[in-house]
């Protein structure tokens, strides 16, 4: 056996790595920089799905990154849009993944839930998970304090992620619904380039939440940094079964509607300041840029469109054709998230 067929298996026996993630979130990175390295060209992996009445649901969604602050969730980009992807996770939350590895020949195969991180101002069923290992320990004993750092720590992670798409990739989400008939016209792809436009004002302050806990000031109500929902998200999520149609940000309504939103904002008094969309006090020139920048608004708007699909496995097989023979692992986790791992035949 080889030195690095044993680091290996003692890897898998100990089931963390040095970081204390599962040992398959090595394993499928370390194969994922093998067969893709520093390549641009876009990832796209087969996610199977059954509706509620039965119905398999079979899709392609494209592949981003690793959550670098937790190995064990994958993120996949979404627009709002895609109404086909949209309903189909909020009709089942539980999917499948088929990753074909192009260099390596080895095979993933992941079921898990999927989780939407949406904008603030968008209600989907299932939003991204807390995460109590990030939240800040002067959080520990306050439940809605530490919903509200969640909302904010994925809204930051989705702006962040938004930041590094190329320009190109970014006014794809400004593009009419996916898969829809017949074919919007020519006029509806205008947008070709959106370059990163986002303000200090969307970007959340995690550090906030931490002071208002310092201060003693841990009410709901408290304001929270811009781009982040006021209210409780959670709570409306029975209200989300139905599908939501979301209007193209190439739609002269769609546009209009904003545009007009942005003009009623920004006529607030100066001496309150103006207010965005979520109560959140922004700058009066802010608001101001927004109504006199066409390019803002359509920014903006597209940036809404803009989502983080996000995947935790709990299943996964991985498969290893050059072998002889072939090798077949399989790592499970069960209802208190302890893993597992097995060899199978091939």
């Amino acid at each position: 056996m080889s030195l690095q067929a044993i680091e290996r298996t003692l890897s898998e026996l100990n089931l963390l790595g040095p970081d204390a993630w599962p040992a398959w979130t090595h394993v499928l990175q370390k194969v994922y920089k093998a067969n893709y390295g520093r390549s641009e060209d876009p990832i796209y992996l087969h996610m199977a799905s059954r509706t509620r009445l039965g119905a398999v649901t079979l899709l392609a969604v494209q592949f981003h990154d690793f959550l670098p602050e937790d190995g064990r969730y994958m993120m996949f980009l979404m627009s709002m849009t895609d109404s086909t992807l949209l309903s189909t996770i909020q009709s089942n939350q539980v999917g499948q993944l088929a990753w074909q590895m192009p260099k390596t020949k080895e095979y993933f195969h992941l079921t898990g839930k999927f989780y939407i991180c949406s904008a603030p101002r968008h209600v989907t069923r299932y939003a991204p998970p807390l995460l109590p290992h990030l939240v800040p320990a002067e959080l520990a004993n306050a439940s809605t304090a530490q919903r509200q750092y969640s909302k904010d720590f994925w809204e930051l992670k989705r702006v962040q992620e938004w930041k590094k798409l190329t320009p190109k990739m970014r006014a794809s989400f400004s593009w009419p619904q996916t898969g829809q008939t017949p074919k919007s016209p020519a006029s509806a792809y205008q947008c070709l380039v959106l370059d990163d436009l986002v303000t200090q004002d969307q970007i959340p302050n995690l550090g906030s939440h931490v002071a208002a806990a310092a201060g003693g000031a841990s009410s709901p109500t408290t304001p929270l940094p811009a781009g982040s929902a006021a209210g409780n998200r959670d709570s409306m999520m029975s209200q989300d079964s139905a599908r939501h149609d979301v209007s193209s940000p190439s739609s002269p309504i769609s546009v209009t509607s904003f545009r007009s939103r942005w003009s009623t904002l920004s006529s607030s008094s100066a001496a309150n300041g103006a207010t965005d969309i979520n109560g959140t006090k922004v700058s009066t020139a802010a608001a101001n840029v927004r109504k006199d920048n066409p390019t803002k608004i359509q920014h903006d708007l597209t940036l809404d469109n803009f989502c983080l699909l996000v995947f935790k496995p709990l299943d996964i097989v991985h498969f290893e054709s050059s072998p002889l023979p072939p090798r077949r692992t399989i790592y499970t986790a069960d209802e208190d998230g302890q893993w597992a791992v097995c060899e199978a035949n091939p």
